[in-house]
């Protein structure tokens, strides 16, 4: 099995030690293998996962924090930064902000949030994608696979949103929308 890297966007947490309790709880024998930060405007939880997919890793992680009584909003996948990179990779951050210029190698993935000019945040499995595409290292298995997954379970949670959210004389006709 491949561990999968993710994380899911939950509600408010005001009383996080009481919610990491009952999150832990829900995780069972499978041990802890989440990590929750957030306070009273809301909070996340990062997954690695074990699973046979990044779709059952997603989906359990999901049970998990809702049987835990939190509300989850959304999931993202594994995103990091210059540092994490660097990390990963075993180079320093220099020589990976190097890539992300384009001043050693071109076609660096742009970065999925970018906020100012201090914080970027990359999706790992296109700057996997790139790394073995350009020789500068393997692709690391499950991230793509992390992405797709993390991408479709996010788009659920918006139609649950939506649904939740419409209007009662037309949440019937609303849902026939998502029914597959």
């Amino acid at each position: 099995m491949i561990t999968y890297w993710f994380e899911l966007i939950v509600g408010p947490v005001p009383d996080l030690d009481a919610a990491a309790e009952r999150l832990y709880e829900a995780f069972g024998d499978r041990g802890a293998d989440g990590m929750l930060a957030g306070d009273e405007r809301g909070g996340s939880i990062t997954f690695s996962r074990e699973a046979p997919s990044a779709m059952d890793a997603i989906l359990s992680a999901l049970d998990d924090a809702e049987t835990a009584g939190l509300t989850v909003s959304g999931v993202v996948e594994d995103l990091v930064t210059v540092a994490d990179i660097a990390e990963k990779t075993g180079k320093t951050a220099q020589a990976v902000g190097h890539w992300t210029t384009g001043a050693r190698g071109e076609g660096f993935p742009e970065p999925v949030i970018h906020r100012g000019e201090r914080i970027r945040l990359y999706s790992w499995a296109a700057v996997s994608a790139w790394l073995a595409a350009t020789g500068r290292g393997a692709a690391e298995p499950g991230v793509a696979e992390t992405a797709v997954a993390a991408a479709e379970v996010d788009a659920y949670l918006a139609v649950r949103r939506a649904l939740q959210n419409a209007p009662s004389a037309y949440r019937d006709r609303v849902a026939r929308l998502s029914a597959a």
